[in-house]
């Protein structure tokens, strides 16, 4: 029990530093802004938005084939 609470006890501080490295990395990435001053998370929501206008797209396009080619 004493070698397993000094081993935790040793790697303690590098765990530490790891979970404040990914802490900080993603709190800055996600308030990056591009050069046009967007941040981001609002470029990914307009990606995403205008990836659901093209699959619905998509959508009326392959129903409106399948119509055409039913006997």
């Amino acid at each position: 029990m004493n070698e397993w609470l000094s081993l935790l006890l040793s790697w303690f501080p590098f765990l530490v530093l790891i979970v404040l490295w990914v802490w900080v990395s993603r709190s800055i990435g996600m308030r990056a802004r591009s050069p046009s001053g967007v941040t981001m998370i609002e470029l990914c929501e307009r990606q995403a938005e205008e990836m659901r206008r093209i699959n619905a797209t998509l959508e009326r396009i392959a129903a409106s084939m399948e119509r055409r080619l039913r006997p």
